[in-house]
Parts: C-alpha cells; sequence; structure tokens
C-alpha cells in the first residue's frame, strides 16, 4: 500500500505543466466554456426541439 501512495504522489507531481502554460490553458478552456455556454443558451431549445421532432 506504501508503494501505491508514495507513486500516486510522484505521477501528480510530474504531472503538473507550468504555470504559465496551465494559466493560458485555462483561460483558453474557461473562453471556450463560455462561448459554448452562449450557443447552448441562444440554440438549445431549437435543438431539443429537432431532436424531439427526429423521434
Amino acid at each position: 500500500m506504501e508503494n501505491i501512495k508514495s507513486l500516486s504522489q510522484n505521477t501528480v507531481e510530474a504531472a503538473q505543466p507550468h504555470s504559465t502554460i496551465a494559466t493560458a490553458k485555462t483561460k483558453s478552456y474557461q473562453d471556450f466554456i463560455n462561448v459554448l455556454s452562449k450557443i447552448i443558451e441562444k440554440h438549445g431549445n431549437e435543438v431539443l426541439n429537432e431532436i424531439n421532432r427526429a423521434e
């Protein structure tokens, strides 16, 4: 069990990117989510109606 704990701790530490890259990816991801949310808010009802008609 001790080996598993130390392995997972090492894995997590090795997987962390540089802070600048992480910030850029986080900003890009957040921008993407914001745009996607706006599209869903604007067209979501229309898309759901189309899906319901197709059944």
